[in-house]
């Protein structure tokens, strides 16, 4: 059996891979061409840069301008091109942020299986990089926060939070570390990444200095949200019709689509900041308020699993976020024999995007499109990823603490 086992193991990794190049690479090549996709938003704020205008012209540009000024080099070229050099460049985020990964989990056959597994079949990566979607790269960034300390944590976090706000989230851990280094510089970085371009579409004067539907941000009921304050707000617009959906969970993944009353706005930030609060409470009781280096990991994938569970807009692919996490408690589950734990994470990845989106797929293509025909199948299946990663949120937290006890306090 000893003898085996590096076969296996390679056999293993070359079927992911051939998994993994098969679904992500070859079946994605057809489709990266002139046609719009969510990248089409991205170049057009790039081209607004390149002509010193203001970036939210584009009335879908909710972040701060900072990914609008990294891509304006693509705007030099034409769209058919700058999106086949954004989808290698993705390509090449995810790549390295495996073997970052890979190298954090220990650089054993273990690591690198569990890796290549959650990589391969991990579904959401195949979302993102069909819509050009930024996700690769904030998991390239979350891999640098979760195994790095310091000035480099600090500046992963920071652009992280400059590109897309959820990553900001991990600041709790060089905070709970007290790594002063990596807070510094995350503040530094942050600041240089938010007001510095704002700084720049002020000056130009050319447009709007902020988003435009900033309310957008306050949460959506949209079918593809799938978040705790999204369920929240399909339970209060609920389907009066055996035949057509509420406009909001039809048509809410766009700004002009959707139309949340300021009731109901307020109701998707109150879950939000109860989820995130009650989250944050218990994980520094945890940690007892300190987090040691081995923790610190499992601190990083735990806060990641709450904010997309509790964030007003997590659409279906920011799963792909949850892949360093995945990988960890893999690994820890491989490497310690604890095959009911490894059970536990296969169950929760599958629920986190795979399965939910095959029974959506499949209702949708029965019904030519969105349909009220049943709704409880909506409610169930938009409503199992945010339950999922809250019930991930808890095997993180419950592995933190058995990752060692925090360190001591200078007397």
């Amino acid at each position: 059996m000893a003898r085996l086992k590096l076969p296996a193991m390679i056999l293993f990794l070359v079927c992911c891979a051939a998994y993994y190049f098969k679904v992500n690479v070859a079946d994605q090549l057809p489709g990266i061409t002139d046609s719009p996709s969510d990248f089409t938003h991205y170049y057009r704020e790039a081209l607004c840069v390149l002509y010193a205008e203001s970036p939210y012209l584009d009335p879908e540009n909710l972040y701060p301008p900072a990914l609008a000024f990294l891509l304006t080099p693509l705007a030099l070229t034409d769209y058919g091109t700058a999106r086949r050099i954004w989808f290698w460049s993705s390509q090449a985020f995810l790549l390295l942020a495996a073997f970052l990964t890979w190298r954090g989990l220990g650089r054993d056959r273990a690591a690198a299986c569990c890796v290549a597994c959650v990589w391969a079949l991990g579904g959401a990566a195949w979302e993102g990089l069909a819509l050009g979607q930024v996700g690769p790269l904030l998991v390239l960034l979350l891999a640098l926060a979760y195994w790095r300390t310091g000035a480099t944590q600090g500046a992963a976090l920071a652009a992280g939070f400059a590109l897309k706000f959820i990553p900001g989230v991990v600041s709790v851990v060089p905070l709970l570390r007290r790594d002063w280094r990596a807070v510094t510089v995350l503040a530094a970085v942050a600041i240089a990444g938010v007001f510095v371009p704002s700084a720049f579409i002020s000056h130009w004067k050319s447009g709007p200095v902020s988003p435009v539907r900033a309310d957008y941000r306050m949460g959506s009921s949209s079918v593809l949200n799938w978040s705790l304050p999204a369920v929240a707000l399909r339970i209060a617009d609920p389907p009066v019709s055996r035949v057509k959906l509420p406009p909001n969970w039809e048509f809410g993944n766009t700004t002009e689509g959707l139309h949340l009353p300021r009731g109901q706005q307020w109701l998707s930030a109150g879950v939000a900041a109860g989820v995130v609060l009650a989250g944050l409470a218990a994980l520094v009781m945890a940690c007892r308020g300190r987090l040691s280096g081995a923790q610190a990991p499992w601190a990083a994938a735990a806060l990641i699993s709450l904010s997309l569970a509790a964030s007003p807009i997590s659409w279906n692919h920011y799963q792909i976020l949850q892949y360093p996490g995945l990988a960890l408690l893999l690994s820890h589950a491989a490497k310690q024999h604890k095959w009911l734990l490894g059970a536990c994470a296969v169950v929760l990845g599958a629920l986190l995007y795979q399965i939910p989106r095959e029974v959506l797929l499949a209702y949708y293509l029965r019904f030519s499109g969105w349909s009220a025909a049943s709704p409880a199948t909506l409610y169930i299946w938009t409503s199992v990823t945010p339950v999922a990663a809250l019930a991930l949120f808890g095997v993180l937290l419950r592995q933190l603490t058995a990752a060692g006890p925090p360190p001591s306090r200078p007397r």
